[in-house]
């Protein structure tokens, strides 16, 4: 059956000329809230979407409707309600706001275009000032330097089983590195393969030996035997239960294979243990993969642990590659050697052919004895920091006092690093005299005190574990200073930071420790350190006056400390970084939290837990931050924006640090911990005025992320 219904005449079709009506007119009753609806959606579309700024010579610069409208009204507010800005008042505000010295402008009148063309292209906003390479000051003794340095650099991952490549290598030093750390163990040997067994008459090995060897031709340490031996097993129960092999190259291997399992198992599951043999299969055919170690050269690799190894000389190739790509500031290659004096005389080999023209292998001839070089004399050198040779094994042990004793040069702690898995304890390996001849300006030195005849010698260095400078710090402040002023000093982590953590690397330039290894596979705060201390300076830093070799006054603060009173406001922001795994559709619900830290030589680091009046130094007095904004593109206008560190006292400019978070506050999408960006800059490189600052993820990448700031910094 069928219905057939007729139209209402309201409901017919409109004519054209109707439909036009209606699209221009707004219904009385609702005029207000539509017209503020319309303003709404056209500020959001412009507020989420960049617009480019055209400027004369070409170029664009892409800018968040937010950041354009206030650098519009500073362009207002300068021009005083006149139709452009003048001269005069553009070059006020470029000398008392902005920091700029005699700026030199050619032209009467400026419109806002031009006002930011010229401001942007001529003076710049960034809010970390640059270095001047023309202008670093290269004469000054090696050991009045901070330089940038890695622990353990050739790992990829954690101390424990991160894989060692020589990519970390030509990472490291891409990015501003100049003293890297690299442990050597010996290598295959013919002798040792399973191709060449030993003769069962031969003299049984050594415990030593027997540890050094139980890998045969792979990983070569007691770790690795272990794995191999799970392995083994694990491959046994598959053949015995038929299980087919399934390769990381065939199509069965997906990565749903290769997933991680969830956190236990369901109940009524049962536990198949061909998965476990599924999953292990992609990683044992991944080590059979690798290249393989060249016979009889020693080898690079975190000793007893599950880390795999690399070629020594590979890694001393990547050094070679990428040393001097952007630089000509030299490098120390700092040699932790577990190797016998056979496979030290191949190290040596290895480094004179791979680094022929660039070891530094004898006095410059324009220093003379009892000196150290200046800076400017080991342009495109390479520096080998490296343990003296000692008659013998028993001498050198008989000459250290096992009460005063620190140990240097160690991946694990003091208590730990003797003992070997098996319970034995931890040989110590003599230097032969070849190795022990390049290290001219930088041997390695056990330390005992700092009166000892060890500690006047020029070229020494001290490698002291974090906590026992910290010891130093308390029983021996000033006899720590004294002698960083003039002597070498390497700090390196506990070695309980097994997930390669971070120290706080200011804390150890305070104390004019020069050389503060970091573990350059975690980005945390001492990282964000680090990167703020050297960034643009290639990895040398000068240090500030009263920490020279050349300051001999009398201890009794030597420092140019001052009162510092700063004032942050965080204005707006474009491109704030996503949570990780977040669609770009979701930017619309990110709010974003800016939270800002000031990093300086707290009070009771010099007088004890407690500041004058007895009161503690609060937390809050070194950390602010911000109200929440909205979007990626966020306008911190409307909301608390301004960050106060007011009457901060005894701030040392050169070692101090101001540090940027952005964090995300909407729940729904605050999945990940980790903050959105972040930025560090050294205080005294912190320009004033309307700045912005750039972003890095949280791989120290640098993202589009910029926050737009006003910095208002004073010292009295």
């Amino acid at each position: 059956m069928c219905f057939a219904m007729r139209k209402r005449p309201s409901d017919a079709t409109p004519t054209r000329a109707a439909t036009i009506r209606r699209r221009l007119t707004l219904n009385s009753e609702l005029g207000t809230n539509s017209i503020r609806a319309l303003k709404r959606a056209i500020a959001l579309t412009t507020f989420i979407t960049p617009t480019a700024v055209h400027f004369q010579n070409g170029k664009e610069i892409y800018l968040s409707a937010a950041i354009q409208r206030h650098l519009r009204k500073v362009y207002d507010s300068l021009r005083r309600g006149e139709p452009n800005l003048s001269c005069a008042q553009f070059a006020n505000f470029l000398e008392i706001y902005q920091g700029e010295k005699a700026p030199l402008l050619t032209e009467e009148r400026y419109t806002f275009g031009k006002f930011l063309e010229v401001w942007w292209l001529q003076f710049g906003l960034e809010a970390e000032k640059p270095v001047s390479p023309e202008q670093k000051d290269l004469s000054k003794p090696i050991s009045n330097y901070f330089i940038s340095s890695s622990h353990n650099t050739y790992l990829s991952g954690n101390q424990l089983s991160g894989r060692s490549t020589a990519d970390a290598y030509r990472r490291v030093l891409r990015r501003g590195c100049r003293c890297v750390e690299i442990d050597v163990w010996d290598g295959n040997s013919q002798s040792s393969t399973p191709e060449r067994p030993r003769d069962a008459s031969s003299k049984p090995p050594s415990r030593f030996e027997h540890v050094r060897h139980l890998s045969g031709g792979s990983l070569h340490t007691v770790a690795a035997q272990l794995k191999g031996t799970v392995e083994e097993k694990i491959e046994k129960t598959r053949q015995m239960l038929g299980v087919e092999k399934v390769h990381s190259h065939s199509p069965r291997c997906s990565k749903s294979e290769l997933s991680p399992p969830p956190f236990g198992r369901e109940v009524g599951v049962p536990f198949d243990p061909t998965s476990l043999a599924h999953e292990l299969d992609p990683e044992r055919s991944s080590m059979r993969s690798r290249p393989s170690l060249p016979l009889d050269e020693p080898i690079v690799m975190h000793g007893y642990t599950f880390t795999a190894p690399v070629g020594f000389r590979e890694v001393c190739k990547a050094i070679r590659e990428v040393a001097f790509e952007s630089t000509s500031l030299p490098i120390i290659v700092s040699l932790e050697v577990h190797a016998d004096q056979e496979q030290q005389a191949v190290m040596v080999q290895i480094m004179k052919e791979e680094w022929a023209g660039l070891l530094v292998d004898k006095p410059h001839d324009t220093c003379p004895n009892g000196r150290m070089p200046r800076l400017e004399e080991l342009l495109n050198k390479i520096l080998v920091k490296v343990k003296r040779a000692s008659p013998s094994l028993e001498g050198t042990m008989s000459t250290l006092s096992p009460n005063s004793t620190i140990e240097d040069d160690a991946s694990f702690s003091e208590d730990d690093r003797s003992i070997l898995p098996n319970g034995a304890k931890k040989p110590k390996v003599p230097i032969c005299e070849s190795l022990s001849a390049l290290a001219v300006y930088t041997h390695s030195e056990h330390f005992t005190n700092f009166e000892s005849p060890a500690a006047k010698i020029p070229s020494h260095i001290f490698s002291i574990s974090e906590n026992k400078i910290l010891e130093l710090v308390a029983s021996k402040h000033h006899e720590l200073f004294s002698h960083n002023r003039h002597f070498f000093m390497r700090a390196y982590p506990k070695g309980l930071r097994f997930d390669s953590s971070n120290l706080d690397p200011a804390q150890f330039w305070r104390k004019g420790v020069q050389m503060v290894a970091m573990n350059w596979q975690s980005w945390d705060e001492g990282m964000m350190l680090n990167q703020a201390m050297f960034s643009g300076e290639h990895g040398w830093v000068l240090k500030p006056p009263g920490y020279r070799s050349e300051d001999a006054s009398a201890f009794e603060d030597p420092f140019p400390h001052r009162t510092l009173d700063l004032v942050i406001t965080v204005l707006a922001g474009q491109h704030i970084p996503l949570p990780e795994g977040t669609k770009s559709t979701n930017s619309r619900s990110l709010r974003p939290v800016v939270k800002c830290e000031l990093h300086i030589e707290k009070v009771e680091e010099r007088l004890g837990p407690f500041i004058d009046g007895g009161a503690k130094v609060r937390e809050c007095d070194y950390k602010q931050k911000t109200g929440t904004g909205k979007t990626d593109h966020p306008d911190f206008g409307n909301v608390k924006n301004d960050l106060h560190f007011i009457d901060v006292r005894k701030v040392i400019e050169q070692l101090s640090f101001v540090r940027f978070k952005v964090e995300n506050d909407a729940p729904l999408l605050a999945i990940h911990d980790a903050p959105l960006g972040w930025a560090c800059i050294r205080l005294d490189r912190l320009a004033t005025g309307y700045r912005f600052v750039h972003l890095f993820d949280v791989n120290g990448n640098q993202t589009q992320g910029v926050l737009l700031i006003r910095v208002d910094k004073h010292f009295r």
